[in-house]
């Protein structure tokens, strides 16, 4: 069973890597394209209005979570109609949720234009595209949206990924000739809507073709419904929060600074949230195998693989954020030019922000492992407040620089801190402080490494795109030569070398 598991976590793995790599370089090439052609006031504003809809999206509750979570043990023991009535019970919820944000996003229509401060573009066409946007969020809602719920819960994503990667070509092609030949942000968002609706579609077709023994039919009971929302509960306090980093951030810039500073701020955490996706989606491979051993194993065990994946996720976390503190500002720079830079000190902390949220994913494999949303209510509330309040305050004193830190600064203390504290409690039953001892020694490895790899690039005297391969080469080989250096006769590095080594073999 254990190789199965890895098995199953290896295929996910390198199809999401190979699916979200493919989509950084098409974001990538897409807001190129359109700051080039169109003005940042159109990258800003389509920032702005994605963050307004996933603000919406907190309708949906955290339901997809707790549906996948239910899956896991009629999976296990191939209880086909348990299945079925709760993708059944899914589908209903996710057709009352559509319904609710439509209606939510049409309200709100009259205040768009507020929200947006040194506002060129005409009224008409915030109007037009708002709408635009809202039909791609609302349509996967009345679609086969819940159809995913499953794939996810049999570790079978990968089959629609590959589907999504021959969509997400079309897609994307078609939006960048709109862009490039037509000058055209009208089809540019609305192939956005079509490649929606296709995914919807390839994820239905191959739930039936490979699981046609689940289909929606049969009830739920009420205990079980009970059980659901007690979960959704807290996974509903947990999305707020989760959204509120981003998406709050953007719409208090755009009402306080402009849709300028949404764009130069939405590079960076572009660029800060496609390697951190590269690296969550590591963890959503693992998180159905995980979920079985927490079913299977003891928790004795289960806090031996939590202490490797804490490891290995500092590791990577420490690599990624040396190499991304050395070359933020030459990347910036080639890319968008010397007007849509940062300060260094803006960076620092935006690297900061991206270390802390990485870090956390080993224990929130069994926070969400063993549906511990609710009992993590309180960090996820106070953090949104926290995070909600000084958005305001700092955003309006030091506009980026006071966004990126409150983010900061709730990610640390809710986060990494409260949220670890919740699990050791509620499931490994004893002191985080042998954790926080070893994550502390972590981070100051991260700090020292980092330092190591920019002062090394800073001897780099090359520009442009030749300079920015030397210094990413040059970055990567040395931080990962440090870490290697630092960890190299811990037990712990040997014990994770081996099991990447079983990894490769499996």
């Amino acid at each position: 069973m254990e190789e199965s598991r890895t098995k199953k976590t290896k295929r996910n793995i390198m199809v999401s890597f190979l699916y979200t790599a493919l989509l950084m370089l098409f974001q990538f090439v897409s807001r190129s394209v359109i700051i080039k052609y169109l003005g940042e006031e159109y990258l800003g504003l389509s920032s702005l209005f994605a963050s307004i809809l996933q603000v919406l999206n907190m309708t949906e509750l955290g339901f997809s979570g707790a549906i996948v979570y239910n899956m896991y043990k009629p999976l296990a023991e191939n209880n086909t109609q348990a299945v079925c009535a709760l993708l059944a019970y899914y589908k209903k919820v996710y057709r009352t949720i559509g319904l609710i944000i439509m209606i939510a996003g049409i309200t709100i229509i009259p205040i768009i234009p507020r929200l947006i401060n040194g506002l060129s573009i005409s009224k008409m066409d915030i109007y037009f595209l708002y709408c635009l946007y809202l039909a791609n969020t609302v349509v996967s809602y009345f679609l086969f949206a819940y159809k995913t719920s499953l794939l996810e819960a049999v570790q079978r994503m990968d089959l629609a990924k590959f589907s999504y990667i021959v969509v997400s070509i079309v897609q994307y092609t078609l939006q960048i000739l709109s862009i490039v030949i037509l000058k055209n942000y009208y089809m540019f968002v609305f192939f956005m809507c079509i490649g929606s609706c296709a995914k919807n579609y390839v994820a239905s077709y191959l739930s039936k073709k490979y699981f046609p023994q689940y289909e929606c039919y049969g009830e739920l009971t009420q205990q079980e419904k009970e059980n659901i929302i007690a979960r959704v509960k807290g996974l509903m306090v947990g999305s707020i929060s989760s959204i509120s980093y981003t998406t709050f951030d953007s719409i208090i810039l755009s009402s306080f600074v402009g849709l300028s500073s949404v764009a130069i701020y939405n590079n960076y955490v572009t660029v800060m949230t496609g390697v951190t996706t590269i690296i969550s989606l590591i963890r959503n491979a693992m998180q159905a195998s995980v979920g079985d051993s927490i079913a299977k194993d003891s928790i004795e065990k289960n806090y031996s693989d939590m202490i490797l994946w804490q490891f290995l996720f500092s590791f990577a976390a420490s690599w990624c954020t040396a190499v991304m503190f050395s070359l933020f500002q030459p990347f910036m720079l080639l890319w968008m030019g010397r007007k849509m830079l940062l300060p260094t000190y803006d960076v620092i902390l935006i690297c900061a922000w991206f270390n802390i949220t990485v870090v956390q994913h080993s224990f929130l494999l069994y926070l969400a492992g063993n549906g511990l949303w609710w009992e993590v209510r309180g960090p996820y509330i106070c953090s949104t407040i926290v995070n909600l309040i000084l958005n305001l305050v700092l955003g309006r004193l030091y506009g980026i620089t006071g966004i990126i830190f409150a983010s900061l600064f709730s990610i640390l203390v809710f986060g990494l801190i409260w949220h670890c504290i919740v699990v050791f409690k509620e499931y490994f039953r004893k002191s985080p402080s042998s954790f926080f001892a070893k994550q502390l020694f972590y981070l100051f490895v991260s700090v020292v490494v980092s330092a190591i790899t920019y002062f090394i690039c800073l001897q780099i005297s090359v520009d442009g795109l030749l300079g920015l391969l030397i210094k990413l080469f040059a970055s990567a080989g040395a931080a990962l030569a440090v870490l290697v250096l630092v960890y190299w006769k811990t037990s712990i590095f040997k014990r994770s070398l081996k099991f990447l080594i079983s990894v490769i073999k499996s």
